[in-house]
């Protein structure tokens, strides 16, 4: 019988360092895939960052009426936040808003030379994270009840 037991106590230590590896493997590969989902997460919250600074932009713009009017006072860029051009910590530029197209508003008709138009309006903002240099374009469309010749 003492035979029997000295034989098999290197079996029992094999499979224990085999075990070990194994756990030791699965750990390995949980920690590497955490860090992947961070990465993930964060390039995800980075980009929904930019996405509200040119939104808040965006805003700015809408909310000025002289913006929607031809001719437009300072073609180009427009300034926000008094100028500074950022906004949560991104550089944001607003292009000045383009007229794609226009229609008579509905319930007038052409032989009324002050019946209103619906005009399409489209904004675009440009934002540049200041930490990674990472960069977005976002358009935004709206529509516009104005005098008519607004939109040429």
């Amino acid at each position: 019988m003492p035979n029997i037991h000295n034989r098999q106590r290197g079996a029992a230590l094999l499979v224990v360092l085999v075990m070990l590896v194994i756990l030791t493997l699965f750990a390995v590969t949980s920690i590497s895939n955490t860090n992947l989902n961070l990465k993930i997460i964060g390039n995800t919250q980075a980009e929904k960052v930019m996405e509200s600074a040119a939104q808040e932009a965006i805003e700015q713009v809408l909310s000025n009426a002289a913006n929607f009017t031809i001719p437009i006072p300072n073609p180009g860029l427009i300034n926000i936040n008094g100028g500074s051009g950022y906004v949560n910590g991104a550089t944001v530029s607003v292009a000045t808003p383009v007229c794609i197209m226009n229609t008579l508003a509905p319930g007038y008709d052409l032989n009324n030379a002050l019946a209103p138009e619906d005009d399409i309006w489209e904004v675009q903002a440009s934002v540049t994270n200041n930490t990674s240099g990472a960069n977005a374009v976002v358009h935004q469309g709206v529509k516009v009840r104005e005098l008519a010749g607004n939109c040429p």
